[in-house]
């Protein structure tokens, strides 16, 4: 089975989860959470996690995309979804990704723990159990900003598009 950027759908797809304090509307997320900024989860997808609850994250296997909510001064919970489908096999649906992350007091990286859940028609494909399967461990590291280097030489010529 794929990771399917879990890492991510765990980072972001870490630092997400749909909190509703009212039916249909999600908590927001204090803008100043150690938690908000972009990541590379377990080395492998980029993660970003934004003020107001959202989240997103991608690799070379996908994207996903979901929200998120701080549950402490340096943990979030997130809820992430990415596409799945093969029409040939039975199934079009969301993987869903549920993650609880602590970020580090030095706020430059976080673990965590999360489940995944493929869709029914999926599950049934492939001979997963339908539900949540898990807990897997989640890394994360803060991308830090850096100043442009010295070029070493010019950028190549790009093609033009017919």
């Amino acid at each position: 089975m794929r990771r399917l950027a879990f890492a991510t759908i765990i980072l972001m797809t870490l630092l997400l989860a749909t909190v509703a304090t009212v039916p249909g509307v999600a908590a927001q997320a204090p803008a100043e959470h150690p938690a908000i900024g972009a990541w590379i989860v377990d080395g492998n997808e980029v993660a970003v996690v934004a003020p107001g609850g959202i989240m997103t994250s991608g690799s070379v296997e996908g994207s996903a995309y979901g929200s998120w909510a701080a549950t402490g001064e340096r943990s979030a919970d997130v809820t992430s979804l990415w596409p799945l489908s093969d029409p040939e096999a039975g199934f079009i649906g969301f993987g869903v990704l549920r993650a609880s992350i602590e970020v580090a007091e030095d706020g430059q990286s976080f673990i965590g723990t999360y489940t995944m859940e493929m869709p029914a028609g999926m599950a049934e494909a492939t001979g997963v159990p339908v539900g949540q399967l898990g807990p897997g461990e989640v890394t994360g590291q803060r991308i830090a900003v850096e100043p442009m280097g010295t070029p070493v030489g010019p950028m190549p010529a790009e093609e033009p598009v017919e």
